[in-house]
Order: structure tokens, then C-alpha cells, then sequence
């Protein structure tokens, strides 16, 4: 029992192997804010004022909301990018940008609208939520707590896709 107990504790100390599949959908998240110019976070951006939307059209026509040179959007949509931010640790993962200005789009200023890049919607944080659900029942199984109904196919960290954790897990979208 007591072994089954260590097992267990070290499990629900290392998320690393879950990392991966929020990863995956925190991009997916970020490339429909961009797709949808805000609205799939639930608010579509502000337009720009009249006086830069025309400066913009000359200068980098057809360039969206939020998007002029693609530095911005790529690392948020791009985990390769060399822009993207991406630090895990064993209980916290981190995603974001280094590109300097995304933080005035996100809070806004006294001069522009908040155009916020990252909006994590409840569906996602529903995800999220059903993935830890999901790794810690996966870890009570096989330390052997519980019994009976599994979540399906374990989890293994060495062969681990995205997809084959969804499926493993019946978490399906």
C-alpha cells in the first residue's frame, strides 16, 4: 500500500506528461482568436481607428486586426516560433510571447481598445480540466486505487501523441 501511495504522490507531482496535449490546444485556441479576429474568445476586436486603418491599408495591405508584420500572431500560433515562450515545470506549464508589445494589444492603453491575443474560453479550460482529470485517474489506476472501469489505454509518456492521449482518455473534439 504504501508503495501504491508513493506512486500515486509521484504522478500527481509531474504533469509533464500532459503538457503536450494543452500545449496543442492552447494553439489551436490562439489561431482562432487570430482567425476570428477576437471572436472566438468571445468578443470580436475593436476596429482600428479610421486614421491608422488607412495608414495600414497602404503600408501593409491586407494585413488584419493585430496582425502587420505576422511577429505577434506566429508566436502565438507557432509553438517552433522563435517568439513562443514555452516553459514547463512539474505542476506549472507557461505559453506566451517575448514579442514586447503584446501586452499593450492584451490590457489595451488610454489611446487603444484591449485586442486581447490569448482569451481562454470555458470550453478550453473545460479541456484542460478533463486532461488532468483524465492523467490523475490514469494514475490511480495504475498504482492501483482504483479498479473496475478504466480510462481506457494508459498514457505512456515515451509513445505519447495528442491524439492518442484524447483517445486514451475518451476526451473528444
Amino acid at each position: 500500500m504504501d508503495r501504491a501511495i508513493a506512486r500515486f504522490s509521484d504522478g500527481v507531482a509531474d504533469y509533464r506528461p500532459i503538457w503536450p496535449v494543452i500545449e496543442d490546444d492552447f494553439y489551436a485556441q490562439t489561431k482562432g482568436q487570430f482567425a476570428s479576429q477576437g471572436a472566438e474568445g468571445g468578443a470580436k476586436w475593436a476596429p482600428l481607428k479610421p486614421e491608422y486603418a488607412g495608414w495600414k491599408a497602404v503600408h501593409f495591405p491586407g494585413a488584419p486586426i493585430l496582425v502587420r508584420t505576422g511577429d505577434l500572431e506566429r508566436s502565438l500560433t507557432s509553438p517552433n516560433d522563435a517568439n513562443a515562450v514555452r516553459m514547463e515545470a512539474r505542476k506549472t506549464l507557461t505559453l506566451g510571447t517575448r514579442v514586447p508589445y503584446a501586452g499593450y494589444h492584451q490590457r489595451g492603453t488610454s489611446k487603444m481598445p484591449a485586442r486581447k491575443e490569448i482569451q481562454l474560453t470555458e470550453a478550453f479550460k473545460r479541456n484542460v480540466m478533463a486532461h488532468i482529470h483524465g492523467y490523475l485517474v490514469q494514475i490511480a489506476t495504475q498504482s492501483g486505487f482504483r479498479t473496475g472501469k478504466t480510462p481506457g489505454t494508459p498514457y505512456r509518456t515515451e509513445s505519447a501523441s495528442p491524439e492518442n492521449f484524447r483517445r486514451a482518455m475518451g476526451v473528444g473534439w
